[in-house]
């Protein structure tokens, strides 16, 4: 056993839900193909291709790993690399959370829908051989999580909470206070990665070539006032999107109560960011 293949970090463990189902019930080449491309999918939003050449150099810099298997993808990101002898461990680490509400958002929009758990644990993982203490508690959260967020383990909400780089934000831009939500039921209560909100928040928008044109000659006010439309236009796009998707599922499920409750709290919880967003009734999510 190689001590250097032995870390202390993030782990998360990350289901796509539906899809074992897929897997068992392949029968043909075309079933096979389909399900290839939609994990091919997952893989690259959750930064797993190899072919990337800024890819993997965030990779090797942060130390991340990233595993996909069936219907499932494992990542670590130790809370030690290159790239917190520089930085610290603070905003690294949250940096890569952030790419993780990122990747679930991007999922959704190709109405692949996800859960999965996040803990702090030690990580050995040395050629086919792979062994982690995160691994196991994040797959038990991801077990418990009922409704399709990312949520936390106890402990690494806690190691956030109390990080001592915290103190380096005011209370107004905190991001522990930005990056999670808090669910509970009369079951269980966990905080998850806030991903509707985290994706609107960091939105820019993108003009069109013939809207850079416009907006070279425009006045300072004309500037702010493009800026500002185009970015509600953004969100307004996204969020009628996730909702349409959302309804969708929903309404597939129809005589599936216990699962079609999971997109009605998935309708609520988009529903209440849309508050801090938008006006726009297209943007809400209709589901009884």
């Amino acid at each position: 056993m190689d001590l250097d293949d032995l870390s202390t970090g993030i782990t998360g463990f990350i289901d796509i839900l539906g899809f074992s189902a897929k897997v068992t019930a392949a029968e043909t080449i075309e079933d096979v193909r389909e399900i290839h491309r939609l994990i091919q999918i997952v893989q690259d939003y959750f930064d797993f291709s190899n072919n990337d050449e800024l890819t993997n150099e965030v990779h090797e810099l942060n130390g991340k790993k990233v595993l996909a298997f069936s219907d499932c993808v494992v990542l670590n990101i130790p809370l030690e690399s290159e790239s917190t002898k520089y930085s610290g461990s603070f905003d690294p680490i949250m940096s890569e959370l952030l790419s993780l509400a990122f990747a679930q958002g991007m999922c959704v929009h190709e109405k692949l829908f996800i859960r999965g758990g996040l803990d702090l644990g030690w990580w050995y993982n040395q050629g086919d051989t792979l062994i982690s203490s995160g691994l196991v508690n994040s797959a038990k959260r991801e077990a418990s999580a009922n409704v399709p967020v990312i949520a936390l383990c106890e402990e690494i909400y806690n190691y956030f909470k109390r990080h001592p780089d915290r103190k380096f934000y005011s209370e107004d831009i905190d991001p522990v206070h930005s990056m999670f939500r808090f669910y509970q039921d009369d079951k269980t209560s966990f905080y998850f990665l806030d991903y509707i909100y985290l994706c609107l928040n960091n939105m820019d928008w993108l003009p069109s070539r013939s809207e850079i044109a416009i907006y070279q000659q425009a006045s300072h006010e004309e500037k702010d006032k493009m800026r500002n439309t185009g970015y509600q236009n953004m969100v307004d796009n996204w969020l009628a999107s996730h909702a349409r998707i959302i309804e969708e599922a929903a309404s597939n499920v129809s005589q599936t109560p216990n699962i079609r409750s999971k997109y009605v709290w998935l309708s609520q919880y988009h529903n209440d960011v849309v508050k801090g967003f938008s006006t726009n009734p297209e943007c809400m999510c209709n589901v009884g």
